[in-house]
């Protein structure tokens, strides 16, 4: 049984996962981030970047604005 906060935790993905799960290359993945159409965070010093599921939609790579949860601000 999950709890509320277990809940309310974005899922977050590799740049290869999320690559993967569009069909996309590891590449167009960090082209989208760097443009702001998906959104995700450094981990560490070792530059590992991790995606939150939830901003990764076709929706959001084809529009001029994407929509984001106001968690991702």
């Amino acid at each position: 049984m999950e709890t509320q906060e277990q809940s309310s935790m974005p899922l977050l993905w590799t740049k290869k996962e999320a690559g993967a799960y569009l069909r996309k290359s590891v590449r167009s993945i960090s082209r989208y981030l760097a443009d702001g159409k998906i959104k995700g965070f450094k981990l560490g010093e070792n530059g590992d970047v991790l995606v939150y599921a939830e901003t990764v939609t076709e929706e959001n790579l084809n529009s001029i604005k994407p929509k984001f949860n106001n968690k991702f601000r």
